[in-house]
């Protein structure tokens, strides 16, 4: 298991595990996380994190070889 250095983190990684999540009750699992990790933080911090990874989602982009 990774060591986030923070709520930041923990939050990002939560958040890319919903989208790339195998099954659906890991998505909503990581989706309850972050939910949780994001009471923690501030609004503005959470659509900045949020904001963030879904640009390097989109990065990533629809393909054979992605994880989204």
């Amino acid at each position: 298991m990774t060591d986030f250095k923070g709520p930041h983190q923990a939050l990002a990684a939560a958040l890319v595990m919903a989208v790339v999540a195998n099954t659906e009750s890991r998505a909503a699992e990581s989706q309850k996380l972050a939910e949780n990790i994001s009471s923690m933080l501030d609004k503005d911090t959470v659509q900045q994190i949020q904001d963030v990874v879904e640009v390097c989602l989109s990065m990533l982009g629809p393909g054979e070889d992605s994880a989204v």
